[in-house]
């Protein structure tokens, strides 16, 4: 156990460094941050390197732009080494020292951003006592397991805090991020699609295409960051959060899930092609693996559409990564696969903007529709995505699954995402969007056909 005249020396060394520490500029996270502000308690989670810490950065630049002293601002990162090993008692201290150096505005709030708390045992209980204890407190964790969301701050905390889910840029954060001279606003404008700015858009948007939505990527030498931000969610997140025993063949299950991003995947195909790898093992094991992948945000699925739970459960799921950079950057195969790359991006750009997603697959056609959006258990919007309606049989196989769909669900209107082709079609009494990704991730969605179904 840490000396705790040695610990608060450590605490406050580490908060006067915050406290000199000048705010930087940030690519402001397409996150509404009001909720986070209407809570006593609020946690912000994703995945390791996503830019979290730097949200909560923006949150205090919009705190101090509403008048709150710098002093009555806390911030403390709990994987500095300086701390380590954590016990609990470094809460137990935090305010106390905070308070001895800083002297806060009493009449004013005392907000504190802890990063990487699920770090610190027992965190929950601090926060829950000193939120109970003193209303002018407020307190934003952060961390990269989705556990914190799930399973301890829907239990610990009791229903008492929001959650901001903080992934990679999206391509519109992405491309801010990256705006050269003549590209620093007017994205939100429908008629982009024409305009002369589009050239230079499209040129960030192989960049983004490539290296993904990780902030502060060089744009030479990305693949090996990448790797080892992988590496780290591996080892770090994952083998040592939950103690995976044989790691051999967790790394092996990993390789052939992740290969097998934007395409079905199922418990039963996945003991099948274990067991011809040469492994012995349940699946009860193969499904706590996809929950610890899931759990640190390295893998996402989709479900099919059904109005029968059964059906939800038993069929196979599609299977997502976190972001395209990184799929690039570890994939265990030697194809461009700029299809499934580009519907990955179509998922996490959906499920950004918080839609609940789905697959469909009609057993009688044998013909499929890669994105339905419900919301109120209503199907309002199909989506198909393909990299390039190049021949005609291609466009044929894309539209009949959308316009299959669209006949299920009553739509009237439908959309195709390609990589950067752009028409529209009315075929069988219904109309068909074609539109670029790059254009569809930059319009809202009061611009967007989600908006006119």
């Amino acid at each position: 156990m840490q000396n705790t005249e040695n610990l608060g020396l450590r605490l406050k060394s580490i908060l006067q460094e915050w406290h000199e520490f000048p705010l930087p500029d940030i690519v402001p996270r397409q996150v509404d941050t009001q909720p986070l502000f209407s809570s006593r308690i609020s946690s912000v989670i994703g995945p390791r390197r996503a830019g979290k810490t730097w949200f909560c950065f923006q949150m205090m630049s919009e705190l101090l732009g509403k008048g709150l002293p710098r002093e009555n601002l806390l911030y403390i990162n709990f994987e500095d080494e300086r701390l380590h090993p954590l016990t609990g008692n470094e809460l137990t201290l935090l305010l106390e020292t905070h308070t001895e150096l800083m002297n806060p505005k009493k009449d004013k709030e005392l907000w504190c951003f802890l990063d990487e708390i699920q770090n610190v045992p027992n965190w929950s209980k601090w926060v829950r006592r000193v939120t109970d204890q003193n209303r002018n407190v407020h307190v934003v964790v952060t961390g990269s397991s989705s556990k914190l969301l799930s399973t301890e701050i829907a239990t610990e905390l009791r229903g008492r805090s929001v959650s901001a889910t903080i992934l990679p840029y999206s391509f519109h954060e992405f491309l801010i991020a990256h705006h050269s001279q003549g590209l620093k606003n007017g994205f939100n404008d429908p008629s982009l699609i024409f305009s002369p700015k589009r050239i230079e858009i499209k040129r960030i948007y192989r960049l983004y295409l490539l290296k993904g939505g990780f902030p502060g990527l060089p744009d030479e030498g990305y693949r090996d960051i990448l790797q080892e931000y992988y590496r780290a969610m591996f080892s770090r997140d994952i083998i040592e959060r939950f103690k995976v025993q044989n790691i051999r063949l967790f790394e092996d299950f990993l390789k052939v899930q992740i290969s097998r991003f934007a395409s079905l995947s199922s418990i039963s195909n996945l003991e099948k092609e274990m067991v011809g790898l040469g492994y012995r093992l349940s699946k009860n094991t193969l499904n706590a693996y996809l929950g610890y992948a899931k759990d640190t945000f390295l893998l996402f699925e989709a479900p099919i559409y059904s109005a029968k739970v059964k059906n939800q459960l038993l069929y196979p799921r599609k299977i997502y990564g976190i972001d395209q950079g990184l799929l690039n950057a570890i994939r265990f195969s030697t194809s461009k696969d700029n299809g499934r790359i580009l519907e990955n991006m179509v998922y996490l750009e959906l499920r950004r903007r918080k839609f609940d997603l789905y697959y469909s697959s009609d057993p009688k056609t044998k013909s499929e529709c890669d994105f339905l959006i419900v919301k109120n258990r209503k199907v309002i919007q199909a989506i198909q995505v393909c990299y390039a309606l190049e021949s005609d049989k291609t466009k044929s196989r894309e539209i009949r699954g959308l316009i299959d769909a669209m006949e299920t669900y009553g739509l009237k209107q439908g959309l195709i995402l390609t990589d950067d082709q752009h028409d529209e079609i009315k075929i069988e009494g219904k109309k068909i969007l074609i539109q670029p990704f790059w254009f569809f991730a930059l319009i809202p969605v009061t611009f967007s056909p989600l908006h006119q179904t």
